[in-house]
């Protein structure tokens, strides 16, 4: 069975769940001293990070990671335009795979193929939310905070579509 299995899970396949692990929440940084660890949170101070990789073991502060992993030179503006539109892109690309997938649906006469359309445009769209977040983090210099701002986002993200409802 195993290897039966090994040859229907290609690599597209393992790329696909490396990317829902990054949306769910399942993957860490990695670690800038040892580049083989994740950081992880430390339970003793929430605002430090360790490396999981026993050989390892270092410990970050928050500000500490915000100073490693800044790109020396680059306009913040520039980053977070990107990331929107990345965000942008993958939302248009939820909305085709939907459409299409619907279509196919009607024409084969069935449920199942709109149900997993259904999910795969919940994956995109989730990515698609993350890049947002990430553009919002940049542009506000929230990054590496000990608890995620994230109702902060989400009013930032209303009050932006309230904004542009009213013109």
């Amino acid at each position: 069975m195993r290897a039966r299995l090994a040859r229907r899970v290609g690599p597209e396949h393992r790329s696909f769940a490396a990317m829902g692990g990054t949306v769910l929440g399942g993957t860490h940084a990695l670690c800038p001293t040892c580049r083989r660890g994740r950081l992880m949170s430390d339970p003793e101070a929430l605002d430090r990070r360790r490396c999981d990789d026993p050989n390892c073991g270092a410990t970050f502060s928050l500000a500490e990671l915000g100073r490693t992993y800044a790109l020396d030179g680059t306009d913040p503006r520039t980053l977070a335009a990107y990331e929107r539109q990345q965000a942008l892109t993958l939302f248009v690309a939820a909305e085709i795979i939907g459409v299409l997938a619907a279509a196919w649906a009607i024409y084969a006469r069935s449920w199942l193929t709109l149900f997993g359309a259904a999910l795969l445009c919940l994956v995109v769209c989730a990515t698609a939310m993350v890049s947002r977040y990430r553009a919002w983090q940049i542009e506000h210099g929230r990054l590496f905070e000990a608890r995620a701002p994230l109702w902060a986002f989400a009013v930032s993200e209303v009050q932006g579509l309230v904004r542009r409802s009213g013109r």
